[in-house]
């Protein structure tokens, strides 16, 4: 059994126990030598191509017809050794009925024919059209493998052979060109074992895998990253044997020497040919040599110049010589002077000849540099990290760079965060989190959950630091963590918007609050659940230390913590009259009489408040809510809700990230990258080109919409990112950074002002690197006045269905009591306008009745429905040309215009009215032609007066 290994294949040991209970040798072949499975893929691709030409020849045919007729004229038309595979299974063809069995009544198969029309001449043209198609397919296969015919080169390497193995220079160790599959050979390593099959006639045949001793490593690779030694390296290994190192070779000594079950695969790094030839190449690539000795050999090497296994080390890129490096050109003069027969002037050169490059730090052979990360508590835990210790080792010093340790504070600062410990006990003990329970009542240790301490600065206003101490739970050690509820809604960034524009409108007081430990003021927790508190807790209780507790509050770290937490502010908000909206359940209202007097809305366990401070029910609300949870901030007019600073001013409420971009740093590249901009990039750029995109995202997201086209067309480039995309990102960022005090405005209008939701919608057809398309729309509200001049109600288009949940939330927050049964009601109680510049849209919504023509009929069908849609929600279109488009900003990259108008005009725009439509270039024609001819006149103006 020939069998292409998948990563997505589980079974594997059950696969290797039927094999071996029934006698059948199982042969690993790695997933590119399509060479020894390229029968079973021809077969799928021909009968791939059988159905793609049934399908195109009858359209209304359906998948499983056609892929039974595919595989009945494969089954009854392909050839193997003289006899269709119909015929070596069950002896014969089928008949013309497609029987394999003799009809009993024995008539002849003509007679068996009821009606020759209809469906058996379907049939039978369907036949006739897949035997073609296979007899086509057929050909075009065999003319194939006439081309490609060559002989596959035949490995035979045996064991005890002395070879050098090809690697990549993606490893990150010493590469020269990131991004590139050229590798280098390394070695010599020896041949300790080849993976072989049996033939059908018992002859053994070389099989996919080579194992290779080096050193004390044990590396599996495959026959096509081998190279044979040289008669001269061979020699030079012999001289290094001499010398008293000679490599064990017995299995009992290789066993030994390597020790454990642990071996390096690098089977999945195959060169192509080319690559092979040229990593042989000494003018194109460094080959593998030992380091030249110009003094005197010692009798017994260093240990710094030996390897585990009494190698003395090589000069490769792999790192692994732990003397003082040697500057770059000796290092590749010796690598190339030990290739060319004859001496050379430079290996005459002595050692202290030689110009020093050396650093002063690496120059000191006691030098070292530390990085220490502290290994897991438990078996477990430590079998765990052992499993793939380097993620392990990154995902420590990823935690370090955000975490603090208690070993590398100051005294000060060692002060500041036992007092903010102390501050986050009190709050587990007044919030009764943990009951203690006797000893024999308390369970195993390995049922219960433990805790940590999470020391982190949080960053004041002030750009002062504050010590933050929390204590959290060990939420993954939960017995039953796969089995609760961890969805909790938060607040929509929609949702923000449109309460701070009610806050604007009607004159109401923004408020901000922070509720402090914001889960343990939740209710009881109702399961049953143990828990190992932190040795500060212990203490507080008067319980010995490590003690099993039972808990009592959804603490932090739970799964389900934030869902208990907003069950519990949504049955205290209902408890006292709130209102839960049913278009986002983290908005609250309040009414009186019918009449909307203020709003919370909650992200986790900040939320802001907005309502009229001339009503004593929404005062009793607050006060309330002030009453039933501690918080720690309250802040009024000014405070920073989820990162974004908001204002409340006298023109509106600004919300502003005067910080935020000094975060982001730029990608480095070096002067030699810059200069082939078209170079790919590396993974580790691609990483570092999405987390700065994916920072000026959540900026444009928040505030800053001029950046939202160019960071999109951005992010769509990285799978295919080169130097270039590095380039152009940093030079967005920095153009970001320039503006980094950009203010978005939220109009006060007067209250008395009716407000409508305006849609601006745009498109650019195909202008993203995988050929994809790019939709800007922004959604806006403003006075109804904005609309006059409009000439009746139309139809929808790509941005109906934001302007309708737009619609439906404004409503729900202004009127309430909505009918989820009839949302269109709702929705209607808004006014509603979409504004597009698309001409062939607007001329198609615009008739009575829309007729379907055109190139475009599918795009016509759609508009059908739209159509229907827009009738029972009275929604306005309206058509501006390209450069009165507000959206036309969101979809070209550096494209701002219009944006950046709409900034300068203080966050105003009009939607201008034009009988004619005019596109924008006549527009500014027409405008220029104008202005010339006012300029003529007042010239000839000028010259009567002065007559």
């Amino acid at each position: 059994m020939l069998w292409a290994m998948e990563r997505v294949f589980r079974g594997r040991q059950i696969l290797d126990a039927y094999c071996d209970k029934h006698g059948v040798y199982l042969d690993i072949i790695p997933g590119e030598a399509h060479w020894k499975n390229g029968t079973c893929e021809q077969a799928i691709q021909g009968v791939k191509e059988v159905m793609s030409r049934l399908c195109d020849f009858d359209p209304e045919l359906t998948p499983e017809l056609a892929l039974s007729e595919a595989i009945t004229t494969f089954n009854h038309r392909d050839m193997i050794r003289g006899f269709t595979p119909a015929q070596q299974v069950i002896g014969r063809n089928a008949d013309d009925t497609d029987r394999f069995v003799e009809a009993s009544q024995g008539l002849p198969p003509g007679l068996l024919v009821e009606n020759p029309e209809g469906e058996f001449e379907r049939t039978v043209r369907l036949r006739a059209e897949a035997e073609k198609c296979h007899t086509e397919w057929h050909t075009r296969q065999r003319l194939t493998r006439a081309r490609n015919s060559r002989a596959r080169p035949c490995y035979n390497y045996q064991p005890g052979e002395l070879v050098f193995f090809w690697r990549t220079q993606e490893s990150g160790k010493g590469k020269r060109h990131p991004g590139t599959r050229q590798g280098r050979f390394l070695g010599p390593a020896r041949i300790l074992a080849t993976e072989s099959r049996a033939s059908a006639t018992g002859e053994i045949r070389p099989g996919g895998a080579v194992w290779l001793v080096r050193g004390r490593s044990l590396i599996k690779c495959a026959p096509e990253q081998l190279r044979r030694a040289t008669e001269r390296e061979e020699m030079l290994e012999a001289i290094m044997t001499q010398q008293g190192q000679a490599t064990p070779w017995t299995f009992t000594q290789v066993a030994s020497s390597i020790g454990g079950n642990q071996y390096e695969d690098i089977s999945e790094e195959r060169p192509d040919p080319g690559e092979w030839h040229r990593a042989q190449d000494a003018t194109q690539e460094a080959q593998p040599t030992r380091l030249r000795l110009t003094r005197k050999r010692p009798p017994v090497a260093s240990p710094r110049h030996m390897d585990e296994a009494g190698d003395e080390i090589m000069e490769d890129d792999e790192g692994e010589a732990t003397g003082p490096r040697l500057p770059r050109r000796r290092r590749e003069l010796a690598a190339s002077a030990q290739q060319f027969s004859g001496e050379c002037w430079w290996a005459t050169v002595k050692e202290h000849q030689w110009p020093e490059r050396e650093t002063s730090f690496w120059s000191d052979r006691q030098a070292a540099v530390e990085v220490e990360v502290e290994l897991p508590d438990g078996k477990r835990k430590l079998q765990h990290a052992a499993k793939d210790f380097e993620n392990y080792f990154a995902h420590q010093l990823k935690r370090r760079a955000v975490e603090v340790s208690e070993k590398r504070l100051t005294p000060e600062e060692l002060l500041a965060f036992q007092q903010a410990k102390q501050v986050e006990v009190k709050n587990f003990i007044a919030a009764e989190a943990f009951q203690a329970l006797p000893p024999h009542l308390q369970p195993a240790r390995e049922q219960a959950v433990g805790m940590r301490w999470i020391l982190t600065w949080k960053i004041r206003e002030d750009g002062s630091r504050k010590a933050k101490a929390r204590a959290v739970l060990l939420g993954y050690q939960d017995p039953s963590y796969e089995h609760r509820s961890t969805t909790a809604p938060v607040m929509t960034r929609q949702s923000r918007q449109m309460i701070l524009q009610l806050a604007a409108w009607k004159k109401w007081r923004l408020r901000k609050g922070d509720v402090s430990g914001a889960f343990l003021q939740g209710r009881e927790y109702p399961d049953v659940l143990h828990c190992i508190p932190t040795r500060e807790i212990c203490e507080a209780m008067n319980i010995p230390k490590n003690s099993v507790t039972r808990l009592r509050r959804a603490c932090y770290g739970l799964v389900d913590a934030p869902l208990e937490w907003y069950r519990t502010v949504d049955a205290f908000f209902q408890e006292i009259g709130l209102e839960r909206t049913q278009s986002d359940a983290c908005v609250w209202c309040y009414r009186h009489e019918g009449q909307l007097i203020g709003c919370i809305s909650g992200h986790v366990d900040d939320f802001i408040f907005a309502g009229s401070d001339q009503h004593a029910g929404w005062k009793g609300i607050l006060q309330k809510i002030q009453g039933r949870f501690q918080w720690g901030d309250w802040e009024e007019d000014r405070f920073t809700q989820c990162g974004v600073l908001i204002e409340h001013t006298a023109k509106g409420i600004e919300l502003s990230q005067p910080n935020y971009l000094e975060g982001i740093a730029e990608i480095g590249v070096s002067s030699s990258r810059r200069k082939d901009p078209k170079s790919p990039t590396s993974e580790r750029e691609r990483t570092m080109l999405r987390a700065l995109l994916g920072g000026l995202s959540w900026h444009a997201q928040q505030l800053a919409p001029h950046l939202s086209a160019d960071v999109s067309l951005l992010l769509s480039e990285v799978g295919c990112s080169t130097i270039d995309t590095v380039i152009r990102s940093n030079i967005l960022l920095a153009h970001a950074k320039a503006r980094a005090n950009h203010k978005m405005l939220i109009h006060a209008y007067p209250p008395e002002t009716e407000l409508g939701l305006v849609t601006w919608v745009d498109a650019a057809a195909q202008n993203r690197t995988d050929g994809s398309s790019t939709q800007g729309i922004v959604v806006g509200i403003a006075p109804q006045e904005l609309q006059q001049g409009a000439s009746e109600a139309l139809a929808a288009i790509n941005g109906e269905d934001c302007l309708y949940y737009a619609r439906y939330q404004w409503s729900e927050l202004l009127h309430g009591h909505v009918n989820l049964r009839q949302p269109d009601h709702t929705v209607q109680r808004t006014t509603g306008c979409l504004v597009t510049d698309s001409r062939n849209v607007y001329d198609k919504m615009h008739n009575e009745v829309l007729v379907i023509k055109g190139a475009e009929k599918r795009t016509s069908i759609e508009l059908l429905g739209l159509k229907e849609a827009q009738r029972r929600t009275d929604v306005a279109i309206r058509w501006v040309h390209s450069e009165a488009q507000l959206a036309n900003s969101l979809t070209k990259q550096g494209g701002k215009h219009e944006l950046e108008m709409f900034y300068k005009m203080g966050f105003r725009w009009r939607i201008v009215e034009d009988e004619q439509m005019m596109s924008a270039v006549l527009v500014i024609n027409s405008s220029v032609a104008a202005a010339t001819k006012d300029q003529k006149c007042r010239g000839k103006q000028a010259f009567i007066v002065e007559l």
